[in-house]
């Protein structure tokens, strides 16, 4: 085409070029300087292109396994607060059997009654993961106990997200399942990306040292997972999610770790209110912060509904389903990669976590 129409034959642009049409248009001797602006502790450039691309390696996500779920491959686990353990399994058969993958209970209470919560639950076919309280530490172990003496739960997948580390004997949370992760740790949310990350990185390291037996330090590595929220700044979130699964291998590996398992991240989008979005604000949120989430290699995703209400409830559950049924984001397994402005953050991101992370550890 550009042989017979050479005046559509484009010269292609490059950093230079831009530099001397924003300096003639601005008026300004240093336009990176002047267009930059801040994104949290990180300086974000107005222009990006092959020149400014990361030398960083690591950023691309592999294809999932799964072949039902698609090369990107999500758990769609709605949250269930378990006051009540019939009432709050009569809400996840519920969830199941409506399109949700997997179910993430918070009990509210001690010495939850597992044989009612889990009454008609497949394990099998779904993932069950607990948000642990400090004070409901109890429940862990109880849970344990209980999915050790029933043959299908040898097939369980899901987490365990603690408030706080456990001081529990480490040997009774370990799973006989592969596919669950009994020492997640579940980050708060922080003023700045990277202090999230290092947040998580710090609690877990400790954790780690205080584990005198090499082999179980392996074995815990290899089953780690963490839970964090994610807000509405669409790459920024996405930034943060493959900088804390990148420099968890880094850890891995400073551990002697060969042969890792796949870090499990587990997403989350918190309620969020705001008057000049309403009555829809929340599922416009929720939207925007699971395409970050699926962008940036989240293994389960938790929506929240703003209230208690059943149609807010299906929304809330929608969001997940909708996305990868209709809107396909299943099928490309990093759809992000090769991106010069998104890896040129990854990078700047991980290296301002990676110092702070350093400076915590030190002694």
């Amino acid at each position: 085409m550009t042989e017979k129409d050479p005046d559509f034959n484009f010269p292609i642009s490059s950093l230079t070029n831009w530099l001397e049409a924003a300096r003639i248009e601005l008026g300004e001797d240093d336009p990176l300087e002047k267009l930059s602006r801040s994104k949290g502790s990180v300086k974000i450039k107005p222009y990006y292109d092959p020149s400014t691309a990361s030398q960083l390696e690591g950023f691309q996500q592999l294809p999932a396994i799964n072949p039902y779920y698609g090369a990107r491959c999500w758990m769609n686990t709605p949250l269930i607060r378990v006051e009540d353990e019939k009432k709050a399994n009569e809400d996840a058969l519920a969830c199941l059997q409506s399109g949700a993958d997997g179910i993430l209970f918070e009990p509210v209470k001690a010495n939850l009654q597992f044989d009612i919560l889990l009454d008609k639950i497949k394990p099998e076919f779904c993932t069950l993961s607990f948000s642990i309280h400090k004070d409901h530490a109890q429940n862990a172990l109880d849970f344990n106990s209980w999915a050790e003496k029933r043959n299908n739960y040898k097939l369980l997948a899901g987490c365990l997200f603690w408030e706080d580390l456990p001081s529990l004997d480490i040997e009774q949370l370990k799973s006989s399942s592969q596919n669950f992760s009994p020492f997640g740790l579940s980050i708060p949310t922080l003023e700045n990306a990277e202090d999230e990350i290092v947040f998580g990185l710090e609690k877990a390291a400790h954790f780690i040292e205080s584990i005198s037996d090499q082999h179980l330090v392996k074995q815990v590595l290899n089953q780690f997972a963490f839970s964090l929220s994610v807000g509405t700044d669409l790459f920024l979130e996405i930034a943060k999610l493959k900088v804390l699964r990148n420099l968890w291998y880094q850890i891995q590996g400073a551990y002697g770790v060969t042969e890792m398992n796949p870090l499990h991240i587990h997403a989350k989008s918190t309620v969020w209110t705001k008057e000049a979005f309403q009555p829809h604000g929340n599922m416009i949120k929720s939207t925007l912060a699971a395409l970050s989430s699926i962008a940036g290699g989240c293994d389960s995703l938790t929506i929240e509904p703003e209230g208690t209400d059943q149609t807010e409830n299906r929304i809330a559950l929608n969001v997940s389903s909708i996305l990868r049924e209709e809107s396909y984001l299943s099928k490309v397994a990093d759809p992000t990669a090769g991106s010069y402005y998104l890896d040129s953050l990854i990078t700047a991101l991980s290296e301002k976590a990676w110092q702070k992370f350093q400076i915590k550890m030190k002694p």
